[in-house]
């Protein structure tokens, strides 16, 4: 048996049986049917909203030992990673409680791909359809604050390139810059996702733009980057203008 599968034998194990905990599966690559040799595995788990976390975690802690001993244990935004002694550096445990009230548990499957389901005390596991409205309503509050502030954020770079501060143009450049182009690339081709970041852009772009996007991540020196930068300024130019409300920006996912 693979050690990812006695990884998600052994945490199922140890919290199926508790009263509080209702539903497990897993996300992330396995979704996507993109597991490698670098993935992690992605163990969500839904539970009451009187549950203790840190009881939770402490079986989960003690489940993973039997395995392994855990090297690294590491409060994330959204859960708790551990890495195992026996698991090397890529397979890292990425653990997710989400209590029955949370508003997003995952399980959109435009957004996360279909889960692959661990255990179900009550049916909760059935796939969901996205909230077309509210992606909507967020994308379109995000398109018109880059609208107000794309154009004009661009003079931190400018400034910086000017100055011949290195460091601090290449932070501007992506965060005024890349950033802000990666959500209206992905705002056209990837609605549902339009707030995904970079993640999984290899999958989610055409690969023409992906590695037009990518060429203009690297750069070699300040000259270079003012090239870049005025490239990736102008895209984004023309992105906003496409992504007019009456248009791609107000589609559904």
């Amino acid at each position: 048996m693979l050690l990812r599968e006695q990884i998600s034998r052994v945490v199922c194990g140890a919290l199926e049986p508790l009263p509080d905990v209702l539903a497990g599966w897993e996300g992330g690559s396995a979704a996507f049917g993109a597991v490698d040799s670098y993935s992690d595995i992605d163990l969500f788990f839904l539970v009451n909203d009187n549950a203790s976390f840190d009881h939770l975690y402490a079986t989960v802690a003690s489940s993973l030992r039997e395995l392994s001993p855990i090297t690294l244990c590491h409060d994330g935004a959204a859960g708790r990673y551990y890495q195992l002694k026996a698991a090397g550096e890529y397979l890292m445990v990425d653990l997710c409680l989400l209590r029955v009230s949370a508003p997003d548990r995952y399980l959109d499957v435009e957004r996360h791909g279909p889960v692959r389901p661990l255990f179900d005390k009550g049916e909760r596991l059935r796939p969901r359809s996205p909230d077309l409205l509210t992606v909507a309503n967020k994308r379109e509050e995000r398109h018109r604050e880059l609208q107000e502030w794309f154009i004009t954020s661009q003079i931190f770079v400018n400034k910086a390139i000017r100055r011949g501060h290195q460091a601090e143009a290449l932070a501007a450049y992506w965060a005024a810059t890349l950033k802000p182009l990666a959500e209206l690339l992905r705002m056209r081709y990837s609605p549902a996702r339009w707030d995904f970041g970079m993640r999984y852009m290899h999958r989610d772009l055409p690969p023409a733009t992906y590695d037009k996007f990518c060429d203009l991540m690297f750069v070699r020196d300040l000259k270079d980057l003012e090239g870049k930068w005025a490239a990736a300024g102008a895209w984004g130019a023309e992105l906003l203008r496409e992504l007019e409300p009456s248009g791609t920006l107000s589609s559904t996912c």
